[in-house]
């Protein structure tokens, strides 16, 4: 997965932007949205460019919650990149150790001091990030897995040998979670029963392998 806009506008909007390079606290010339690498006094970059340094910088922060491999919804992702954004990979590991998602969403706001003081910008940009995060992904007019059926009721049961379109959608939405790592070809053989059952035991519901009425009920 990849960061969205709206965890782009968290990260902008607490991060704050100068087109002209200054010295950070940390006494290291800065530019753009936190940009250091090849900074130099006297640099001055478009806003353009500030966009594409932050992009660029904000690839190890995906890179980091995509090694988490949590199967979550963009949302969820985007909360957690500008969260490592701010607070690093290794507090990162540490907020999702173990951890189901609810307690993620609120062990997250304990992430609000700097030099041991609570400071009311971490307060405000952790209580976005859990707004985020706990927000049901909207669809903007997109026909979710469910849906696209007629009638709902009537969704066929998917299993090892089962192959149409219902496999092709199913595999579909399975990868977008970064579960399923075959090709979307439609049939459904055994490396999509494990990506079923992983999905099934992320849900905590039962392992087969089988998609029925319980799985169906998990898949937007």
């Amino acid at each position: 997965m990849n960061i969205s806009k709206k965890g782009i506008d968290i990260i902008k909007k607490y991060e704050g932007c100068h087109l002209t390079a200054y010295r950070c606290p940390a006494n290291i010339w800065t530019i753009g949205y936190g940009h250091t690498k090849n900074v130099k006094q006297g640099m001055v970059i478009t806003q353009a460019q500030a966009d594409e340094y932050l992009m660029q910088d904000c690839q190890a922060s995906v890179k980091a919650v995509n090694k988490l491999g949590r199967n979550l919804n963009q949302n969820q992702f985007d909360a957690l990149v500008s969260f490592t954004f701010n607070c690093g990979a290794g507090n990162l590991k540490t907020l999702c150790h173990n951890r189901k998602l609810e307690v993620i969403a609120e062990k997250i706001l304990l992430y609000n001091k700097g030099g041991g003081k609570v400071l009311n910008g971490l307060v405000k940009r952790r209580k976005e990030e859990q707004a985020l995060f706990l927000s049901p992904v909207e669809t903007d007019g997109q026909t979710s897995l469910k849906e696209s059926v007629e009638d709902t009721v009537k969704l066929p049961t998917l299993k090892v040998g089962s192959k149409g379109e219902y496999v092709k959608k199913l595999q579909q939405f399975l990868q977008d979670k970064n579960i399923y790592h075959g090709k979307v070809d439609g049939i459904f053989g055994p490396i999509t029963k494990q990506a079923v059952i992983e999905w099934q035991g992320y849900c905590e519901i039962v392992k087969d392998g089988i998609v029925g009425k319980c799985t169906w009920a998990t898949i937007g």
